[in-house]
């Protein structure tokens, strides 16, 4: 591979880095599509003085299948997950749905929320839930591998959303497998004449286009031993490895 130098090797990398930013900020765009939705469903509801149920949130299926539609190419799963004891009905609540090509069709994902079944899951831990609600701000997590819904190495983008009062409601999130961003980032790599990989803040790969480097895995290149370049508006850094 030739390597470029000087200011060709600079927008190269700048070339890449923007490449990555949109896709993440196209997914964030989407999720606050959705979550925005949720906030005005549940800021209609509150000013009739309307406790909102499980059942009111069916009508926001098709905005999230819409938005899943739109970016099938990358995401294979999308949705609402709604903070513990907002709803009148039930204490946890998930709106999740993932796309089936064979059908053509949406399937809404079926999770176990009660805490007394030996399969119950407790999304409140969880980073990409956590996150946003601890934090108030737009969260990435992974790679990791995500048994419960998927069985594949996902990243999932998730945003707070909150109510006209301020209240945390829960997230807007979206799972993107890691195959699927490296096919969306890979020909990016490819010409930008550099050996590179994307990986989190915990140096685990994302995207390299480096036959020795695969997704999902731990780079073995000790920290700051490299050259390496921050993506804005994420946690994830590219990393030279010529």
């Amino acid at each position: 591979m030739n390597h470029p130098s000087g200011d060709a090797h600079d927008a190269a990398l700048d070339g890449v880095t923007k490449a990555v930013s949109a896709m993440v900020e196209r997914i964030f765009t989407t999720l606050d599509a959705i979550g925005s939705e949720l906030s005005s469903l549940w800021n209609r509801l509150e000013a009739s003085d309307v406790r909102p149920r499980s059942t009111d949130l069916g009508v926001l299926r098709n905005v999230v299948i819409a938005e899943l539609q739109q970016h099938s190419r990358l995401l294979n799963g999308a949705g609402l997950v709604i903070a513990e004891d907002r709803l009148a009905d039930s204490r946890r609540h998930v709106e999740w749905w993932r796309p089936d090509p064979g059908r053509g069709v949406s399937n809404r994902v079926k999770l176990d929320l009660n805490p007394q079944s030996e399969y119950f899951y407790d999304y409140s831990t969880m980073a990409w839930f956590a996150g946003p609600r601890d934090h108030g701000t737009r969260w990435i997590h992974g790679p990791y591998l995500d048994f419960t819904c998927a069985d594949l190495n996902v990243c999932t983008l998730a945003v707070p959303v909150t109510s006209r009062g301020g209240a945390f409601l829960g997230i807007a999130g979206a799972d993107a497998p890691v195959a699927r961003i490296d096919a969306e980032l890979l020909p990016k790599f490819q010409t930008s004449g550099h050996l590179l990989a994307l990986v989190n803040a915990e140096g685990r790969i994302i995207v390299a286009n480096h036959v020795d480097y695969v997704g999902g895995s731990r780079i073995k290149v000790p920290h700051g031993t490299r050259p390496a370049w921050p993506v804005p508006a994420t946690t994830w850094t590219l990393i030279s490895l010529d």
